[in-house]
């Protein structure tokens, strides 16, 4: 494998950046398929560190989540990304490093730390919101087992990457 250099790594996650952040004000323009852009945005930090590593990833979370508080009006949109979908591919990295029942606990405690951050959050900041009544339980119970299909969707889209996608990255 042929070295990579730092202009070219650079520029990658540069691109990544700016992809992301794309994403990101795709996902406040369209009322509908908001998480589903947000996905999308994860998934280029996915690429990233696949890439690039550990700096990689968190270069891109940073910088998509500085350029998405400038540039995009919807700061709960932002907010997500920056807590959950941002983190999401450095901790998926370091996660599936370890042994198949401790990388399934640490994302799945990052997952609930992240949902607990997001509810305190809008509490704080809105008197009421609908999804509330069901209460916090049944919030919790079904976030995990969306959570649980995220991470099987993003490992078989890491997949689809490394065999269509990655090879063409470094000719």
């Amino acid at each position: 494998m042929r070295k990579i250099s730092s202009a070219r790594r650079v520029a990658f996650i540069a691109v990544f950046t700016a992809l992301s952040a794309a994403f990101m004000y795709i996902a406040s323009i369209f009322p509908t398929g908001q998480l589903g852009f947000l996905g999308v945005a994860s998934l280029i930090g996915v690429a990233s560190v696949v890439e690039y590593g550990f700096p990689g990833g968190l270069f891109v979370w940073l910088g998509t989540s500085i350029l998405s508080f400038i540039l995009i009006p919807s700061k709960t949109l932002v907010w997500l990304y920056t807590v959950f979908f941002g983190p999401y591919p450095v901790v998926k990295l370091f996660a599936e490093r370890k042994k198949c029942l401790v990388e399934w606990a640490v994302k799945v405690l990052f997952f609930n730390i992240a949902l607990t951050v997001a509810i305190f959050a809008l509490k704080v900041t809105m008197l009421s919101f609908s999804y509330m009544r069901f209460g916090n339980f049944i919030m919790y119970l079904l976030g995990n087992a969306v959570f649980v299909l995220f991470d099987i969707a993003v490992s078989r889209a890491i997949s689809v990457y490394m065999t269509k996608i990655h090879s063409k990255i470094h000719k």
